[in-house]
């Protein structure tokens, strides 16, 4: 991965300026040049660039990176708090057939017990998730970047070989990101006005 600054320019003037609108703290700006390591791509066209800035931003603006820290904390908190529960519990590890309560074997017995609910709460996160999408690209909308954005991300779901439409329920239980069809109908569908 190569880390550099992003050089004095165009597109360096567009990102301070989206980011001084947004009052958003811009400290120092780097490009990550992502071809070194993967097959994955980055954008070339500056008001593709920017449009993405903006959609990321509206997460942070939108506080979804907050919530979302604070969501992993209080799943961590949950997960050790489970798990000493599971630790301290002879009679789990005697209907198992354990006379004594191993390390290991108390952790194995753990992740099984608490399975199903792992999969309802990742579920559950996924659909947050894909709602947060929906909200950063509406964000970058209002500000003026659609038509740049589904650009972006149609690019982005192309070079990075993205499944672009696929069932709606697997998408919700699988992906933590709409399929890049319903990003782009939500994008095209106007903005409802309030009386």
């Amino acid at each position: 991965m190569c880390l550099m600054r992003l050089p004095d320019g165009e597109l360096r003037l567009k990102i301070e300026k989206l980011a001084s609108s947004l009052q958003f703290p811009l400290n120092k700006l780097f490009v990550v040049d992502g071809s070194t390591r993967s097959s994955h791509s980055n954008c070339k066209d500056e008001e593709e660039i920017v449009a993405v800035i903006a959609h990321e931003l509206g997460h942070w603006k939108l506080n979804h990176t907050m919530f979302t820290f604070v969501a992993v904390q209080i799943l961590s908190f949950s997960q050790f708090g489970g798990y000493t529960l599971v630790r301290n519990s002879k009679d789990l590890f005697q209907s198992f057939g354990f006379d004594t309560q191993p390390v290991l074997i108390g952790l194995f017995l753990f992740q099984h017990t608490v399975m199903p609910l792992q999969r309802v709460v990742s579920f559950a996160l996924n659909l947050v998730s894909r709602a947060f999408e929906f909200q950063a690209d509406a964000f970058a909308k209002s500000l003026g970047y659609s038509t740049p954005l589904r650009v972006a991300l149609v690019k982005l779901h192309e070079e990075n070989l993205s499944a672009m439409n696929t069932d709606p329920w697997y998408s919700a239980y699988h992906y933590s990101h709409p399929p890049l069809v319903e990003r782009l109908a939500a994008i095209d569908e106007p903005d409802k006005k309030t009386d």
